[in-house]
Order: C-alpha cells, then structure tokens, then sequence
C-alpha cells in the first residue's frame, strides 16, 4: 500500500498535471500507464477545473519519474510552464511595473494554484546607521507546508524552474549573480541545476529553498509593464483568494494553524486554549467549527496524523516518544491509530516511508 503524508485538503491546479503528462510523452514515456498510476484518464484530466488532491499528483509524478528515469523532471517542468498557465496571478506578475512588484506579486497569489507551498517575499532591513535612505534587497522564500513525501525533490525544483522562468519572462535576461538555496543534497550530476540556473550562485542542503535579490536585481523593469492591466489581474486574484477562504472554511483554517503552531515537545493547545488565541468563547468555536462541517477533535486529529507522519519519516525518535509528543496516553493507543489510520504499525509505516525517502 502507498502512504501519502498530504492531508486531503493539499491541493494542485490541474495545469500542472496536464503539463508533465505533455513533458512526460515528449519524453517518450507511456502516458496511459502514468494516468492509470493516478486513477485518471487523459480525458479526464484534460477538461478538469477543481483542483488535484496531492494524493493523486503524488502518484502522477512519482510514475512519471520512474517512467521518464530523468530525476530532475521537476526543473524541467517549471521551465516549460508559461507565465499564462498559471492565471489571473500569471497576468497579474508579468504586468507588473519591475522584478520586486513582480515577485511580491507571486507570493501573495501562489497559493491559489498550489496549497503544498508557502512563497514569503522579505525585504531586508537597511543596516544600522544608514538613515534608512541605503539600497535595500530581498529573498523569496519557499516554506513547505506539509510533508511532501516521495516527491519533495520534484516539487522543489519545479518550484525553483517556475521562478526562474518567471524572472526571465518579465525582465527578459536572467540578472546575474544571483543566490539560490536548496534545501536538498547536492546532486551527483549538477549539469541538470547549472543548465537552468546559468550562474547562479547555488548552495545545496540548505533549510529552505530560497533566491537572493541585490536592489539593483529588484529594480528591473518588466518588459511588458501594464498598470491597468496589472490592477485588474489583481482584483482578480483577490477576488479568488476570498473565495478559496470561504471555500476552505476560515475557522478551520485558523484552528489548524494554530495547532502548527506547537514547539517540539510541547503538547497540543487544549480548545480553551486555542479559543483565547482566535479571541473567541470555546462555545462560539465549537459552533463556527460546526457551521463549516468540522469539529475541534477532527481538525486535531488531522493535525496530529500529519506530524505523526512527519516523525515517522524523518526523525529515529522512539514510537513511545512520538506518542507522547503528539499528546497520545500510551504507545498502545498510539499504534491501535496509526493502524486504524494505513493498516499498519508504527514501525512498519516508519519502514515503509523511509524507504520511500531514501
């Protein structure tokens, strides 16, 4: 049996799936026996508009990588997408009046395509003394928001292709110099990295996927700047973020990050507790939570499922001390979960993921 770590709610925009089907047959590969793998036919999957539960992408990519055997597929699709696949945010971004307008403007609209990822664009604080008058720069960021899985590596390169074809489409020549972290092993073959980064300063392992911008990088002009069309790609945009918040349910989703919000070693926020912290009554919650279809112990327990999962693959802690950090009373009950969860044990789901990541 496969595991997903992805909760049902990490969802992709269908463009992409259509788009390494593309890549995938362009490549050779059997393109029927990728979409069997997924549960899907092309016919479906070339009409759909709702999103892709990560679940079925997951099994999509982890079929079309063994069937392309190209390991950094992943950057090669995030260069193939135009600007135009990814929306009203595409339009909004090439649009925009220069590179920082730009890349701000992605982050803000990313997750409207995608919900693995979160994109933060931070500009850096002039150093003391300066007066504040000095040239300042920026880092776009890349968090990801849940456990990724068996297709982590292919999820951040596309990530990283997808950038870097976004700065070249709107300046129109890749700045030189810049910075980019990976947060995976240096590859055994770096020509796949060095033909799509040019030279770029790369640094593998590193805690997030991230790109470094000087002022002068962040002040070049768009080719195709466009104010009023700008503007209304971004009403766009922000009309579809607030419903995709409706659709997601607010409280729900405030809930849930608040629970996130938990140290390692802490328990969780008991519903008083994260009551306070949405500055609402546990009653008025509880009758919020129940008026999107949810309840306190179900978004707990998906919470707690999905960093279960992220223990199991990534960390050798003991099944005894990751039942207690997730607020289980014994490893008993623990494993009687987990098995009523993937039909498995513990120690046989954290077999079993291992030997996906490695």
């Amino acid at each position: 049996m496969h595991v997903s770590p992805a909760p049902s709610d990490a969802l992709v925009h269908p463009t992409y799936a259509r788009l390494l089907c593309v890549l995938v047959r362009s490549l050779g590969g059997d393109l029927d026996a990728v979409l069997d793998q997924a549960g899907l036919s092309w016919e479906q999957l070339s009409t759909r508009e709702q999103m892709l539960d990560y679940r079925v992408v997951q099994a999509l990519v982890r079929t079309a990588l063994q069937v392309s055997q190209q390991p950094n597929l992943g950057l090669a699709l995030g260069q193939m997408a135009q600007l135009s696949a990814h929306g009203a945010m595409g339009y909004a971004v090439v649009a925009s009046r220069d590179l920082a307008q730009a890349l701000a403007t992605a982050c803000r609209y990313a997750s409207l395509r995608n919900s693995l990822l979160r994109f933060d664009f931070e500009l850096h604080e002039p150093p003391e003394g300066s007066g504040g008058n000095c040239d300042v720069g920026a880092t776009l960021r890349v968090h990801e928001r849940l456990d990724l899985g068996a297709a982590r590596g292919f999820v951040l390169d596309m990530a990283l292709g997808t950038a870097l074809r976004l700065i070249d489409s709107v300046v129109g020549l890749r700045p030189s110099g810049l910075r980019v972290d990976v947060p995976l092993p240096a590859p055994a073959q770096l020509a796949p990295y060095l033909q799509v980064c040019g030279d770029a300063q790369l640094q593998f392992s590193a805690s997030h996927l991230a790109l470094h911008f000087s002022p002068a990088q962040l002040r070049l002009p768009c080719l195709t700047a466009d104010a009023k069309v700008f503007e209304q790609a971004s009403q766009d945009c922000e009309q579809a973020l607030r419903l995709a918040g409706q659709h997601l349910g607010h409280w729900s989703q405030r809930v849930q990050a608040q629970m996130r919000l938990r140290r390692e070693g802490e328990h969780f926020q008991a519903l008083d507790e994260v009551a306070k912290a949405c500055h609402v009554s546990a009653r008025t919650l509880i009758r919020r939570l129940r008026s999107e279809g949810q309840s306190f112990q179900a978004l707990l327990d998906a919470v707690r499922q999905e960093q279960a999962l992220w223990q199991l693959r990534n960390t050798a802690h003991p099944i005894e001390a990751i039942a207690a950090q997730l607020g289980f009373e014994d490893a008993s009950n623990f494993a009687r979960t987990v098995r009523r969860w993937y039909g498995l044990t513990p120690s046989a789901l954290r077999a079993q993921l291992q030997g996906e990541r490695a």
